[in-house]
C-alpha cells in the first residue's frame, strides 16, 4: 500500500517504472506481484485515467483474479441488438459505431449486420439462445441506450475532426457526432460536451495522451466508405485514432502508447502512409499493425466467450528417403478484416470446393485470439483433417524484425496470444535488409515450434535457406504461386518443373524441403489460389509429397534438428 501512495502521489507512470527496475532490487516476486505486472504489461487493456489503473492494482495486490484482456475478454450476451451498417449514411455509422464501443465496454449488446463471419456469429448467438432485437435508424439506438452517454462529442466527417472525437469518446463517454446531426442531440435532450471541428490529431496527441489508453492505437481514415469500420473499438479500448502520412509520427504514436502496441486499422491505405512505411513506422517504435479498417463488432467478438481455442493438428508425416517435401501456404492471413470478413464465404478461399482434396496450409492472425476467438474458433471447427495453420506474417501483427528495436520485448508479449491461438508455428515478414537469424527471439519462446521466414519482396529472396536455433528450423520460403508479380512468381506449370528439380535427401540436405507462398489475390480467372495449387500438384514428380507447414516443421526437426550448427 505503501507504492500505492507514491504513485497517487507521483502518478502511475513512476510507479511502473519501480515495478520494473533492474533487476527487481527490494522487490519480492510472489503472486501479487505477479499479478500486478500482468495488469502494467497488459497494454490491450484501456486505462483511462489513474484511478483506473489504481483500481485494477489494488485488485492485484489483493489477489482478486481478473481477466486479461492481452488475450481476450469474456462476458455472457443475453441480447443484441443489430443495426444494418450499410444501409445507414456515414454520420448515422459514426454516431452509432461510437455508441456501440460505449455499450459494449460492459458487455456485447450492440451488433453491426454484416456478412460472412459476423453472420456466422450472430446465428450462432441466435442459437444459443441471445435475444436478436433488430434496429433499423441510429436514433432509434441512440433513444434505446441513451443512458450510456454523457453526451456528444461534435465534430466533422471527412476532415481530421472525426478522428479527435473518435479519440475522446471513451474518455469522455460520448458519441460522436457528425454536425449534419446536431438537431438529433437537441431532440434526445445529449449535451455537447465538446466541439473538436478545427481539431486535428496531433493536437489531441499533445494534449490527452496521457489520459488514453495503453498499448492499442487505431490509425483509421477520417473520409470514405469506410469510416463507420474499427471506431468501435477504438471507443471501447480509450485508443488514440488518428490518420497520417507523417512516418515520423506514427512512430512516435506507437512509443508513446507502448511499450509494445498494436495498432489497429490500417496506414498502408494509398492516402496514407502505404504499406511498407507503415510497417516501418511501427517496427521503429517497437509495435506491430493490425489490418482492420474494414472490421465491423470488435468490441462485440473480443467479449464473446468462445471453448478453448485447439488448432486441429494432422497425423505426424512418416520418415521417407529419397523424397522431397513441400507445403503450400495462403498469404496475407495478418489481415483480420479479411479472416472476419469475406474469407469465409468466398468459393475461391474458406467455402471453396477443393478445400481436403490436397494438405494446404493456412496462415491466421494470433490477434483473432484477442478480438475475434469465436471467428477462430469456428475456422478451427470447420477444418479439414488434410489442413494445416500458421500464424500471419508478424507476431503479433505485422512488424519488421530488422527494424524493432527491442525484438524480445515484442516476442514476450507476443507469447499469449500465441498460446490462446494454439499457434506454435509462427511466420515472420521482414525486410530485405534482415536475415533469417533475427528470428532468434521468437524462436526461444518456449512455446514456438519453428518459423517461416517471409521477405517484403519478393517473399521468396531468402531461396529457402534455413536457421536453426535450440533444435527449431526458420525456414524461408523457396517458392512463389504468383500471377504477374514479377520478380520470382511462377505459374503451376513452372512451379512443378522446379519442385521436380529439387534434391531428395530429407535426412541430409535443407533443400529438399521447400515452402510455397500461394498469392491470395492471384488466380482469379482460373477460380482461385487453391485451383492454381490443385494444378501444380497435379504435375508433380511421383517422389514429392505434398504436406502442410507444420508438419514440415516437425518433420525438419526430427530428421535434421539432431545435426547440430546454427546455419545451413
Amino acid at each position: 500500500m505503501l507504492g500505492m501512495c507514491f504513485a497517487r502521489k507521483k502518478g502511475y507512470h513512476w510507479y511502473r517504472e519501480l515495478l520494473f527496475a533492474k533487476g527487481d532490487r527490494g522487490m519480492a516476486v510472489n503472486g501479487s506481484l505477479r499479478g500486478l505486472r500482468a495488469i502494467v504489461r497488459d497494454l490491450n487493456a484501456a486505462h483511462p485515467n489513474r484511478r483506473e489503473f489504481m483500481r485494477l492494482t489494488l485488485a492485484a495486490l489483493l489477489g482478486f483474479a481478473g481477466r486479461d484482456p492481452a488475450v481476450g475478454m469474456a462476458s455472457n450476451a443475453r441480447e443484441m441488438w443489430v443495426l444494418p451498417r450499410e444501409s445507414l449514411s456515414l454520420a448515422d455509422q459514426v454516431v452509432s459505431v461510437t455508441l456501440q464501443g460505449l455499450v459494449n465496454r460492459r458487455a456485447p449488446r450492440i451488433w453491426m449486420r454484416e456478412g460472412s463471419a459476423y453472420q456466422t456469429v450472430l446465428d450462432q448467438l441466435e442459437r444459443e439462445g441471445v435475444r436478436i432485437r433488430p434496429v433499423n435508424t441510429a436514433k432509434e439506438l441512440l433513444s434505446r441506450f441513451r443512458s450510456h452517454a454523457k453526451g456528444a462529442i461534435l465534430c466533422r466527417i471527412n476532415t481530421p475532426s472525426l478522428n479527435a472525437a473518435t479519440s475522446l469518446c471513451g474518455l469522455r463517454e460520448a458519441v460522436a457526432l457528425d454536425e449534419s446531426l446536431a438537431p438529433l442531440a437537441e431532440e434526445l435532450h445529449l449535451p455537447v460536451l465538446m466541439d473538436v471541428r478545427g481539431w486535428d490529431d496531433r493536437k489531441v496527441f499533445n494534449e490527452y495522451r496521457d489520459r488514453l489508453g495503453r498499448g492499442v492505437t487505431v490509425q483509421q481514415t477520417p473520409e470514405g466508405a469506410r469510416i463507420g469500420c474499427v471506431r468501435d473499438f477504438a471507443v471501447a479500448h480509450n485508443a488514440f485514432t488518428y490518420f497520417t502520412t507523417d512516418e515520423q509520427f506514427c512512430t512516435e504514436v506507437v512509443k508513446a502508447f507502448g511499450p509494445n502496441t498494436s495498432e489497429y486499422g490500417s496506414g498502408a491505405l494509398p492516402s496514407g502512409l502505404g504499406e511498407y512505411p507503415w510497417f516501418c513506422a511501427l517496427s521503429r517504435g517497437n509495435g506491430s499493425g493490425v489490418a482492420t479498417d474494414w472490421s465491423s463488432n470488435l468490441s462485440a467478438l473480443e467479449k464473446l466467450p468462445a471453448k478453448r481455442l485447439i488448432r486441429p493438428r494432422g497425423p505426424e508425416v512418416s520418415r521417407e528417403d529419397h523424397v522431397r517435401y513441400v507445403a503450400f501456404v495462403m498469404t496475407d492471413g495478418d489481415n483480420v478484416q479479411w479472416l472476419c470478413g469475406g474469407f469465409v464465404g468466398d468459393a475461391r478461399f474458406w467455402s471453396s470446393p477443393l478445400r481436403g482434396q490436397f494438405p494446404f496450409t493456412w496462415g491466421l492472425s494470433p490477434m483473432l485470439a484477442v478480438v475475434a476467438p469465436r471467428v477462430l474458433e469456428y475456422l478451427y471447427a470447420t477444418a479439414r483433417k488434410e489442413e494445416g495453420f500458421i500464424t500471419g506474417p508478424g507476431e503479433p501483427g505485422c512488424s519488421f524484425l530488422h527494424l524493432q528495436p527491442d525484438p524480445r520485448s515484442l516476442a514476450r508479449y507476443s507469447e499469449p496470444k500465441l498460446r490462446k491461438a494454439d499457434m506454435p508455428v509462427l511466420s515472420v515478414i521482414n525486410t530485405n535488409e534482415g536475415d533469417l537469424a533475427e528470428a532468434a527471439p521468437l524462436m526461444d519462446i518456449p512455446f514456438a515450434e519453428g518459423v517461416l521466414y517471409q521477405d517484403y519482396s519478393p517473399y521468396n529472396r531468402h531461396g529457402g535457406k534455413d536457421y536453426w536455433r535450440r533444435g527449431k528450423p526458420c525456414v524461408s520460403f523457396k517458392f512463389m504461386l504468383w500471377e504477374g508479380n514479377g520478380e520470382g512468381d511462377m505459374n503451376p506449370q513452372e512451379l512443378a518443373q522446379a519442385i521436380g528439380g529439387m534434391p531428395t535427401d530429407p535426412f541430409r540436405d535443407e533443400y529438399s524441403y521447400a515452402l510455397v507462398a500461394v498469392h491470395a489475390w492471384s488466380w482469379a480467372e482460373m477460380g482461385g489460389p487453391l485451383e492454381a495449387v490443385r494444378r501444380t500438384i497435379a504435375q508433380l514428380p511421383s517422389n514429392t509429397r505434398v504436406i502442410t507447414a507444420d508438419q514440415m516443421v516437425g518433420l525438419m526437426r526430427r530428421n535434421l534438428g539432431g545435426q547440430g550448427g546454427e546455419l545451413r
